[in-house]
């Protein structure tokens, strides 16, 4: 079977829901095109707004794809999308497992309320990444995550397990409430970062957010040494460099027992 593609023909500025392309279950390229969508105030066939070839949908590849398509991946199961362009609102949304990779940048609220499975966004992501979906009070509940650029205001609000990998900055209000979870940040670190966090595992390289932290003077590096070589392993880069790294556990009022790498 040929990956199923989605080519977009979409040209004015109506925002088109995606959410049905993760329901697709059928190999019948006919089916597929005539699967009906609300579109601004019509009802149109997909075929009306995609150029479609292919058959596997475990295998789908969206081409000219514009920050006018919302939700694509939400609710994702045991299927892989791959992006070519940028993405609305809503990417990977939900989602429970399959690989999504974002050739681009994406809207607000990517990955909020995820479950399982692995993003990689190759461009920047928009404020409240991972942040609290309407139905759920946790951001992040687990998967992998990779940013090779940006991250916006209000991100990573309450996530309770999984990785995120970020290659530049990330804005303020970040890291909020932080149940568990390891977090890599490479870039520069906004303000109000990680308040009222109850644990979790940060690797930085933003020296300005230790001060509320205790350095640890008998530092244990064998969860650094095992992360390092597995983030390094994932994104076939050598992201984590540093073999000696400063570390910091805990706040100065033993509040928070969060763990910091100067990386």
């Amino acid at each position: 079977m040929k990956p199923l593609i989605f080519k977009c023909k979409i040209k004015d500025k109506q925002r088109l829901d995606m959410s049905w392309l993760s329901r697709i279950n059928t190999t019948s390229l006919s089916d597929i095109k005539n699967i009906a969508v609300s579109y601004g105030s019509k009802i149109y066939k997909i075929s009306k707004l995609f150029d479609v070839s292919g058959n596997n949908y475990k295998n789908i590849i969206i081409k000219n794809s514009n920050q006018r398509l919302d939700n694509i991946g939400n609710n994702l199961k045991d299927k892989e999308i791959t992006i070519f362009g940028d993405t609305g609102f809503g990417l990977a949304r939900g989602m429970c497992s399959g690989k999504i990779t974002l050739h681009g940048n994406t809207g607000k609220n990517a990955c909020s309320g995820m479950r399982g499975g692995s993003v990689y966004i190759l461009g920047s992501a928009d404020d409240g990444f991972c942040c609290l979906p309407t139905s759920m009070n946790e951001g992040l509940v687990d998967g992998f995550i990779y940013v090779q650029k940006n991250v916006g205001n209000n991100s990573i609000i309450r996530m309770r397990r999984g990785n995120i990998v970020i290659g530049g900055a990330i804005g303020k209000n970040s890291c909020l409430e932080l149940i568990s979870g390891s977090v890599t940040i490479l870039g520069k670190i906004g303000s109000n970062f990680c308040k009222n966090a109850r644990r979790g595992t940060f690797f930085i390289k933003d020296k300005s957010v230790c001060k509320e932290y205790i350095k640890a003077n008998d530092t244990d590096l064998t969860f650094y040494n095992f992360y390092k070589i597995k983030i390094n392993s994932i994104l076939k880069k050598n992201l984590l460099k540093s073999s000696s790294p400063k570390r910091y556990f805990g706040t100065k009022n033993n509040r928070q027992l969060v763990e910091l790498f100067i990386v």
